[in-house]
């Protein structure tokens, strides 16, 4: 059994290091071989949209390290993923890694499906983290990982996470049960749920939407908001979760791929019509 650990920071031995091995250590006492991978190891480029991964349904064009990265993450039964809040949420790298993995979501096969994934996030104060945890998920989710804990980790100063041993202790403690899991053939959610939390990717950052309902922006499910003595709680509606194989693979072949022979039978006449967007060309900044 592997375990990867997955570090989203530019900092060495800062307190997402701190907190991604703390979690390997838990995963390597219950009999786990781990490793680790810094993100910021990896050339990494940005997304073009060209879509070859979805429409041929064949490996990225671009020629840098990403696809290394997800050849990794094949590799290993778990991952333990771990990045720093930088304004509100994860650093941009965690998103310019996904967004170059819609071909693990739908073109190549979702063959992340169902592996277990330990999420985690550090910030420097509390309340400035909100985008954080949820962004985690989103990457988690989409890839087909099942969370099984997440949580935040504090710690202003580099290292500063070693001040907090309960919450290194409970990143221990879930690397173990990662490894239980895997072992027993049963991924499940082992963190904590509050009355508003989504069944899915376990977050409350919700969307309210009109009489009474709210909306889950990760996973798309709907449910009601129910008021009583002890407070708020949501009903959540029999919805489909768009990260299942089955909703994910009918958002591409019912959503994305009839786009592209609608695209090419009209592409004369967008042609014309952005004609004069592509004569206009005012000049960059500074090269007047």
């Amino acid at each position: 059994m592997k375990i990867l650990g997955m570090v989203c920071s530019f900092r060495k031995m800062g307190n997402t290091e701190i907190a991604v091995k703390a979690g390997l250590t838990g995963a390597q006492e219950a009999g786990a071989y781990v490793a680790m991978m810094r993100l910021t190891d990896y050339k990494i480029e940005p997304c073009r949209g060209c879509m070859t991964c979805v429409f041929k349904k064949a490996p990225c064009p671009i020629q840098d390290q990403a696809h290394q990265v997800y050849n990794t993450l094949l590799e290993y039964d778990g991952l333990i993923l771990g990045a720093p809040t930088y304004i509100l949420g994860p650093t941009g790298l965690l998103k310019t890694l996904l967004d170059r993995g819609m071909g693990f979501m739908y073109g190549y096969g979702r063959r992340l499906e169902g592996r277990p994934a330990l999420s985690m996030a550090t910030a420097g104060i509390p309340g400035w983290e909100t985008y954080a945890l949820p962004l985690n998920a989103l990457f988690l989710r989409a890839l087909g990982y099942t969370i099984v804990d997440q949580f935040m980790v504090y710690g202003q100063g580099p290292g500063e996470a070693v001040y907090h041993q309960e919450t290194l202790e409970r990143a221990r403690e879930k690397g173990r049960a990662m490894v239980e899991q895997i072992s027993q053939g049963k991924v499940e959610y082992l963190g904590e749920e509050g009355p508003t939390s989504c069944p899915y990717c376990h977050n409350s950052l919700l969307l309210l939407g009109s009489s009474a309902t709210v909306k889950c922006p990760n996973c798309g499910i709907v449910g009601n908001i129910k008021t009583t003595a002890k407070g708020i709680s949501v009903e959540w509606a029999p919805t489909p979760d768009r990260w299942t194989e089955e909703e994910v693979i009918r958002h591409f072949e019912y959503q994305v791929l009839p786009s592209g022979p609608k695209f090419i039978e009209r592409r004369r006449e967008i042609r014309e019509r952005t004609a004069p967007f592509r004569q206009f060309s005012p000049p960059s900044p500074g090269k007047e």
